[in-house]
């Protein structure tokens, strides 16, 4: 199925109207970079029938491109809470003014941890304790009346049937903290900080509705595709207050106590081997769940289709595309500690090689960064609401002997704490 028609498919599953709406389409130019398209105009005509007449009022609608927004910085939870989904498993969220968390059964106080961070919860006991994974992949526990709570998605079936309002998207900037800060440029940029400023930038595009012009890529306001009911960011807060450690266990817990729909995990990439005329970009997908491999044909198409305004020096390695390593160690079994252990369809998207001084350059401008996340948003609006591939090469899995580091929470890792300490 080719984009227009994945486009089509969006349309007709995610709008229900009963209106006719025609829209006017410019030409868009093909050297333009995001955010300068011309707007779409958007007319609908709705009849009105009493019992002696019908009449007819036409509104015309004009929807704009998004351009390059800056990320929203969000506030936390004024209070703690809980929803109504939340039945002992799911995500906890650190209220205005920090929240404590004890060692196990409350009997010694670690830290007031800060406020806005996540925790994954993985049991509620009877007598109100919660049982968490930290960032620093140990368990914690904490009392429930402390924390804002909620609960796990609806468990949706992906395909033309899924409801993207209900949508639960967990986006993951890989690295974090002191000693995990991933690729570095040679201009000094890191990739660690680069990562959170992309899923900041796709948490802001799933958390709005949109209108999505599936000929082009472009993103427009509107309501073609509704908001996600929720978007976890797995390091949370403002600025700087993001770079905290967060190891691989804590990332996937989190994701498999919300029965998240979607996980990708951001990367940046470096040690290119080859000089190529098309962007590099590599999908990484799941060997033990089928359909994370159709997610990652389509994120690589995303990745082309975003990043060709930006004509450059690419690089990248053998074999472009979605592709899966698995362990030499334990044969048959994924070599990414993350994809091991998430328990829905999910990938590590590598768009850009900071080994590249002109893709590093790229990644230093805002306007690559949101093409980066448009096309993030656009790959996972289609997978989860069709059912084809996307057009991009795709791989077996392969046994992989190389060393990619370890994501693993460090023995330092600490809990960031609400007086910073």
């Amino acid at each position: 199925m080719t984009a227009r028609s994945v486009g089509l498919v969006v349309a007709i599953m995610l709008v229900a109207t009963a209106c006719a709406t025609t829209t006017s389409q410019p030409s868009p130019d093909e050297t333009s970079l995001l955010g300068t398209l011309a707007p779409l105009v958007t007319t609908t005509t709705s009849p009105t029938t009493t019992t002696s007449t019908t009449t007819t009022s036409t509104t015309t609608t004009t929807i704009v491109p998004i351009g390059v927004p800056e990320p929203t910085v969000l506030g936390v939870p004024a209070e703690p809470a809980v929803d109504s989904q939340f039945a002992g498993v799911g995500m906890a969220t650190v209220p205005a003014g920090g929240a404590p968390i004890f060692s196990q059964g409350g009997t010694e106080q670690l830290v007031v941890a800060r406020e806005g961070l996540v925790f994954a919860v993985t049991a509620t006991l009877d007598d109100g304790w919660l049982e968490l994974v930290t960032m620093c992949d140990t368990t914690a526990w904490a009392r429930a009346g402390d924390l804002v709570l909620n609960g796990p998605s609806q468990n949706q079936a992906v395909g033309k049937s899924f409801n993207f309002a209900k949508a639960v998207v967990v986006l993951d900037p890989g690295h974090g903290g002191p000693w995990n800060i991933g690729a570095v440029a040679e201009t000094g940029l890191r990739e660690k900080e680069i990562n959170v400023d992309i899923a900041r930038r796709a948490r802001d595009l799933f958390l709005a509705p949109h209108t999505v012009d599936w000929e082009t890529g472009t993103i427009y306001t509107g309501d073609q595709v509704p908001a996600a009911q929720r978007v976890i960011v797995t390091r949370t807060g403002a600025d700087e207050l993001a770079d905290y450690e967060a190891g691989l266990l804590f990332r996937a817990e989190l994701a498999n106590a919300m029965k998240a729909d979607a996980f990708v995990a951001i990367h940046n990439n470096a040690g290119h081997e080859n000089k190529l005329e098309t962007p590099g970009s590599d999908v990484y997908y799941q060997s033990q769940i089928e359909d994370s491999r159709r997610f990652a044909t389509i994120m690589v198409e995303e990745f082309n289709r975003s990043f060709a305004p930006f004509g450059t020096d690419w690089v990248g390695v053998q074999d472009v595309g979605a592709k899966s390593r698995l362990s030499t160690k334990n044969p048959g079994k994924q070599y990414y500690g993350v994809l091991k252990r998430t328990e829905m369809p999910a990938v590590i998207a590598e768009g850009a090689f900071m080994s590249n001084r002109s893709e590093a350059d790229l990644l230093a401008t805002p306007e690559f960064r949101q093409a980066y996340a448009e096309a993030l948003y656009r790959a996972v609006v289609r997978f989860l609401t069709d059912d084809a591939f996307g057009d991009a090469p795709s791989f077996d899995p392969k046994s992989w002997g190389g060393f990619a580091g370890s994501g693993d929470a460090r023995p330092t890792c600490v809990i960031p704490s609400q007086d910073g300490q």
